[in-house]
């Protein structure tokens, strides 16, 4: 065999004239065979898998990293690319993999194996990946998800440090359907204020939706604590979140007066009471003192305005709050808003957007009354004459919160309850004392009591000052000081005096020497020697959800429903079963 390779060789290597020809030939077919033998092996090596710090020892060379996904963006720069960067954390380090015409992408928290060529450029390094094959991973490899409350994470954060969770909860801004990177905060309450916890979200990639602020959202990512900025964020991804349609998004109301708060609505669908005005080109809304805000109509508000024309007429418009380089200020954009049109005939005009936009007409007439929708700011004592109270247009503190005083007809028998909706007839008229307009009550319907508010020791006075009136859960425990009950709280001498309710629970046997959660009104009184301002509980007990006798922190710890009398439906309640010794 080798001496017809060597043959071989020795004719292809001659200088005889008469094989050169055929030497030419030989030698090309040679050159072809090992061209693609060598591709051949190109394409059948398997790449080697390597850790990320080791990438810039195979720049240039098709190499498998191992890790998990722990963020990725479609489309980073917006420029219509079909391209994914996804980050990949193998333990070692960290390493980009921007991936070209990719396939379907995993939840964050996936193993993951990618595999593309090593680039080095101008100091950074990535991986270039091509082609849906470029990312693999099994059912195998996806993360185990742990549903959490947002209270979970803010009592143990390091407990998930790392790990995928999922929070259900309240976006607190909106997020537009193009942006690939956002901040924002996810409450547990719609009200920003109300709000007890809230998470810190990084939201990568696009959503493809436009989110309203306050919407219930459930999210799924990775918990991490971020150094710089000194705070726990979840690291989420915009095409996993989603959306709870049957939440109803509250739509806020721009004050004319508060220019410098609409910022906070910026994306925001927000409505909008003025007079006005239409043309070819311009619409505008005006407001009491001339202010304006150019509105952008739809096709068929258009259309509307020309077979019945609107102009200078009072509307409220509906429509998403932008800021226009074009007019150099803010608008109302109906065509990116949620409502399919600016102006809706059908949408009646609050009475709180009518005084808002003209206030002199309102006044003008004050025999005519109107019937009010509204909520109650301030909670208000029964058994008072024509007390003197506050409106609002929303439940609870939301910038451009709109307030009205109102004379409230009485003596009452009941509350009236902070953040509680009322229904009333009233009148306008002005209050030459008080220089505004004061609305008087004739005849009113209440809405549901709100939940009690729950108060935390570590607040402090000024803090527990804006619940004043207000019900409220406190967690202590009830010990007699001087021949008066207060709550006192655990391992401290801070305390409040209690006010009992006829026959509480509370302070027998059952229920006295345990830190129990109590209920009550937050009221603030002088003190004894009348120098200074102290909190009591008032109509005070422990919390008792079913009314069995047996407080919420009781049946708790004995293993009882606090939502059921009788836990085990035997026909005995929990009480009795308690007292009897059964449970």
């Amino acid at each position: 065999m080798a001496d017809a390779v060597k043959g071989l060789m020795d004719r292809i290597t001659n200088d005889d004239p008469e094989t050169r020809g055929q030497q030419l030939w030989v030698m090309f077919a040679l050159a072809m065979f090992l061209v693609a033998t060598l591709n051949w092996y190109a394409y059948v090596r398997e790449p080697e898998v390597i850790e990320v710090r080791q990438l810039l020892e195979y720049k240039n060379e098709v190499v498998k990293v191992e890790g998990t996904l722990i963020s990725w963006v479609e489309d980073p720069y917006g420029s219509g690319d079909d391209r994914v960067d996804a980050i990949i954390d193998d333990g070692t380090g960290v390493v980009e993999s921007r991936w070209y015409r990719p396939g379907n992408m995993p939840p964050i928290g996936t193993t993951v194996t990618v595999m593309g060529d090593v680039i080095e450029y101008d100091g950074r390094v990535w991986i270039q990946s091509l082609g849906a094959g470029a990312m693999e991973w099994t059912t195998s490899d996806l993360p185990e998800v742990e549903k959490l409350a947002i209270a979970d994470v803010a009592q143990d954060p390091f407990a998930y440090e790392g790990e995928v969770i999922q929070l259900t909860g309240f976006i607190g801004e909106s997020i537009a359907p193009d942006a690939t990177f956002t901040s924002a905060y996810l409450g547990d309450h719609p009200s920003y204020g109300n709000s007890e916890h809230q998470m810190h979200l990084i939201i990568r990639s696009a959503i493809g939706q436009w989110v309203e602020a306050t919407s219930k959202v459930e999210v799924q990512g990775i918990l991490t604590y971020q150094q710089r900025d000194l705070r726990w964020s979840l690291q989420v991804q915009g095409p996993e979140i989603l959306v709870d349609r049957n939440h109803v998004v509250n739509v806020p109301q721009l004050d004319w007066n508060a220019q410098a708060t609409w910022s906070y609505q910026s994306g925001q669908t927000v409505t909008m009471t003025g007079v006005l005005t239409t043309s070819e080109t311009d619409w505008r809304l005006y407001g009491p003192s001339g202010t304006s805000i150019c509105v952008l109509p739809t096709d068929e508000d258009r259309a509307s305005d020309e077979s019945s024309s609107m102009h200078n007429t009072l509307q409220t418009v509906e429509g998403r709050l932008l800021w226009s380089e074009t007019e150099a200020g803010w608008c109302i954009d109906a065509n990116n808003g949620a409502s399919p049109t600016l102006v809706n005939p059908e949408t009646p005009i609050s009475l709180m957007a009518m005084l808002s936009a003209d206030p002199i007409g309102m006044v003008a007439d004050p025999d005519a009354t109107y019937t009010l929708s509204a909520y109650v700011k301030y909670a208000v004592e029964p058994g008072v004459e024509n007390e003197e109270a506050y409106f609002v247009d929303a439940a609870s503190y939301t910038p451009g919160w709109t307030t009205v005083a109102v004379n409230v007809p009485g003596p009452r028998t009941a509350w009236l309850e902070t953040g509680q909706n009322i229904i009333a007839n009233v009148s306008v008229g002005w209050d030459d004392e008080d220089m505004r307009i004061r609305l008087t009550v004739h005849d009113y319907t209440l809405g549901t009591v709100p939940s009690a508010r729950t108060l935390l020791w570590d607040d402090g006075a000024t803090q527990w000052s804006y619940a004043r009136e207000q019900n409220v859960l406190l967690n202590g425990k009830a010990t007699e000081i001087e021949g008066q009950w207060h709550l006192v709280r655990d391992g401290s001498n801070d305390s409040i005096v209690l006010n009992l309710l006829p026959q509480a629970i509370g302070v027998d046997q059952y229920h006295l020497d345990q830190s129990m959660t109590w209920a009550g009104r937050l009221r603030q009184v002088q003190s004894d020697d009348g120098m200074s301002l102290v909190y009591t509980l008032d109509q005070a007990d422990v919390l008792d959800s079913d009314g069995d006798g047996l407080g919420d922190t009781l049946e708790d710890t004995i293993g009882t429903s606090p939502t059921s009398e009788d836990s085990d439906d035997d026909g005995v309640g929990d009480r009795e079963a308690y007292e009897n010794g059964q449970s």
